[in-house]
């Protein structure tokens, strides 16, 4: 008895240390763990201890698995986890999270740059100034209508400004967004900083 009790236990803690974590993106087909595979057939396929083929990665289950791996929806729901566990000040268990689906191979490229953003942002509260500015300058790479690379230039400068005192590049990155996005209503920001800018290397120089 005591025993059951004891493996009911560490099941219960083992699932729960899973809870925040991508059960779906952390399977690897090649190599499946016993313990990861019983989370996602608990999770999708209402399977519990007792049921024929638990913790198997067999034919049904990896189905399963592709059929989950290759719908959009998963990926949105998981960065709407992350974001959530952001949010809620979890910022390990989102950091975690942001890093399977930006390196997992089947995660949609809008995700991918979402979730590279949210991690910057991540690294940005926690005071790492400078893994958040290079985290911003990979979604510089996007495509120049993106709405995430318009902020991530922004915030690249404002970091370089205000954060690193690394001015010369705040005024080479907020003069990039002036001439890439004459009209954003950010303009009027990157203005207000660069004349900061100015008046902080005036002084320096007198």
């Amino acid at each position: 008895m005591h025993f059951l009790i004891f493996i009911l236990s560490t099941t219960i803690a083992f699932s729960s240390s899973l809870a925040n974590k991508p059960i779906e993106l952390m399977i690897d087909p090649k190599s499946p763990d016993e313990d990861l595979v019983k989370i996602f057939q608990s999770k999708y396929m209402s399977m519990q201890n007792g049921d024929a083929g638990y913790g198997s990665f067999g034919p049904k289950t990896t189905k399963f698995w592709q059929d989950i791996c290759n719908d959009d929806k998963t990926y949105e729901i998981l960065y709407d986890n992350s974001l959530e566990l952001k949010n809620d000040k979890k910022l390990k268990e989102s950091n975690m999270m942001l890093d399977y689906l930006i390196n997992f191979d089947k995660t949609p490229q809008n995700i991918i740059i979402k979730s590279k953003f949210l991690r910057a942002q991540i690294f940005y509260d926690l005071s790492y100034y400078v893994q958040a500015v290079n985290y911003f300058k990979l979604i510089l790479k996007e495509d120049i209508s993106s709405e995430y690379r318009k902020k991530a230039l922004f915030m690249t400068a404002y970091i370089y400004n205000n954060n690193l005192n690394m001015y010369t590049d705040a005024i080479n990155y907020y003069k990039t967004f002036l001439n890439e996005y004459k009209n954003d209503e950010l303009i009027s920001s990157v203005e207000y900083e660069l004349g900061q800018i100015n008046s902080i290397v005036a002084k320096i120089k007198d």
